[in-house]
């Protein structure tokens, strides 16, 4: 289990949560539970990143940031990344730099509030990041 926060994006209040992992083998489940209210229940038969992704956009629809290291503004999944966790770690890149194995973090570990953006925000600094490597 998981212990997080939510910022709810109308007021930037913090809301206590926490998001369990499990799988069958066959497929991967997110739960995300918080005080009032019923469970975010997400499913995939690829991988968690999978379920992330889904979970974060049911959360932007409910104007809630979940602050975790997955959601930052520089995190990165490469596909190695993925295969080897399943799809529970990532890296956190810095622009203009490669990306660096000492920067793997676990997806669902907490993140500090200003570095954790809506996913539009975070995939435009993404390939901002790659194409800085395109010469």
């Amino acid at each position: 289990m998981h212990n997080l926060e939510l910022v709810n994006l109308a007021d930037e209040s913090l809301l206590p949560c926490q998001v369990t992992t499990h799988t069958d083998g066959d497929g991967y489940e997110l739960r995300l539970n918080r005080a009032n209210a019923s469970p975010i229940v997400v499913d995939s038969l690829i991988d968690f990143e999978d379920a992330l992704r889904q979970l974060r956009a049911e959360l932007e629809q409910q104007n809630l940031l979940l602050l975790c290291n997955r959601f930052r503004r520089n995190a990165f999944v490469s596909s190695m990344a993925r295969q080897m966790s399943d799809g529970l770690g990532c890296y956190l890149v810095i622009a203009g730099e490669p990306v660096s194995p000492e920067l793997v973090v676990e997806s669902l570990g907490p993140a500090p509030r200003k570095d954790v953006v809506l996913a539009v925000k975070a995939s435009k600094f993404i390939n901002e990041w790659i194409a800085s490597f395109d010469v």
